[in-house]
C-alpha cells in the first residue's frame, strides 16, 4: 500500500466509526428513526473487519465483502424509507457508501514490483538477523536454510508472505494452513512464513506446539524491496502499540502478500501475487498447487 492509500484507509475508518457514534448520539437525543439506519450504514464495514480480526477461524474476507456491503446498503435503504425529507442522514449514508466502495476496490489493492518469474531461482531474502533465506551457493545447487535444508530429492517449500499479524486475512490464512500442515509434511514440503514481524507475533496464533519456520525480513535490505511495502502498517496500529504496549510491528513496513512454491533446488514452480491484500489466497487454494511439484 502507498502512503496515500494508508492515509485514506486510516481516515475512512475513523470517519465511519465517528459517524456511527454520532448517529447513535443523535438518535438518543432526538429519537428520529433515520439515525438508526445511518448507524448500521456507518458501522457495517468496521464491525465486520473487527469480527474478522478477532475470529479469523470463523469469518473470512472476499473482494466485495458481501456481508458488510449488504448491511451498508440496508442501512442506506432504511434511511431513505424512513426520512421524510432530504436531511443529513441521507447525505451521510450516501457519502459512507462512496467511502466503502473506494476502500473495497482501490485502497486495499496491491501492486507488485518485478519479482522472480516461474522457472527462475528465487531471490534470497535478507533476514533481520543478517543471514539470508535461502542461502544460495554459487558453486553448487545446495540451498542452506536457516533451520533446515532443501530436500535432496523431491519435496520443496511453500513460502507464504504475510502482510502482518494485525491483518485479519493473514491471520485467517495462517489458521487455514495450520490445518493442512500435516498433509504438507507427508508430501515432504516445508511450510515457511515470512513477514517483517517477530516470529512470536505469529506463534501465539498457531494451534499446536509444532511451529512452522517463520522468517523476519529486514525491511531496509535492498534485496527485499520487491516483497515489502514501506508504508504497509496502519498508522493507528503503530500509535496504539506504542501507547498501550501491545504486540505490533516495530516499523511501518509490511510484506506484500504473496505465495511461492519452490522446488528442492530453489526454483519457482508457481507463484501467487494477489491484487488485493484482503484476498491473499485461502489455505485450500495454496495446497491445491502443491501437485505442481510432481510435474
Amino acid at each position: 500500500m502507498s502512503r496515500i492509500k494508508v492515509f485514506f484507509t486510516f481516515a475512512a475508518f475513523i470517519w465511519l466509526w465517528g459517524c456511527g457514534f454520532w448517529a447513535l448520539w443523535r438518535y438518543a437525543a432526538s429519537g428520529e428513526i433515520p439515525w438508526l439506519g445511518l448507524l448500521v450504514n456507518a458501522w457495517a464495514l468496521p464491525v465486520w473487519m473487527l469480527l474478522r480480526f478477532s475470529l479469523p477461524q470463523r469469518f473470512s474476507g472476499e473482494q466485495r465483502e458481501a456481508k458488510a456491503f449488504a448491511l451498508v446498503l440496508l442501512g442506506l435503504a432504511f434511511v431513505l424509507l424512513t426520512a421524510t425529507e432530504q436531511n443529513l442522514p441521507i447525505h451521510l449514508s450516501i457519502y459512507n457508501l462512496f467511502v466503502v466502495l473506494l476502500y473495497l476496490f482501490h485502497s486495499s489493492a496491491v501492486s507488485h514490483p518485478p519479482v522472480p518469474q516461474q522457472n527462475q531461482r528465487f531471490t534470497p531474502l535478507v533476514l533481520s538477523s543478517g543471514s539470508c533465506w535461502p542461502e544460495l551457493a554459487a558453486e553448487q545447487q545446495d540451498i542452506a536454510v536457516e533451520g533446515g535444508e532443501f530436500p535432496a530429492e523431491g519435496g520443496g517449500y511453500l513460502l507464504v508472505m504475510m502482510r502482518g499479524s494485525f491483518c485479519a486475512d493473514s491471520r485467517a490464512q495462517l489458521l487455514q494452513l495450520a490445518e493442512l500442515h500435516p498433509r504438507l509434511k507427508q508430501l515432504g514440503i516445508q511450510l515457511v512464513f515470512a513477514s517483517t514481524e517477530l516470529g512470536e507475533h505469529w506463534h501465539h496464533l498457531w494451534p499446536d506446539n509444532e511451529k512452522p519456520l517463520t522468517l523476519q525480513l529486514d525491511p531496509r535490505a535492498m534485496q527485499n524491496e520487491a516483497f515489502i511495502a514501506q508504508a504497509g502498517v496502519p498508522p493507528w496500529l503503530r500509535l496504539s502499540g506504542r501507547m498501550m504496549g501491545v504486540r505490533g510491528p516495530a516499523t511501518a513496513a509490511a510484506c506484500r502478500p504473496s505465495a511461492w512454491l519452490l522446488d528442492s533446488e530453489g526454483y519457482v514452480v508457481w507463484r501467487h501475487l494477489p491484487a488485493n491484500y484482503r484476498v491473499p489466497g485461502s489455505g485450500a487454494f495454496l495446497y491445491g498447487q502443491v501437485s505442481r511439484l510432481e510435474d
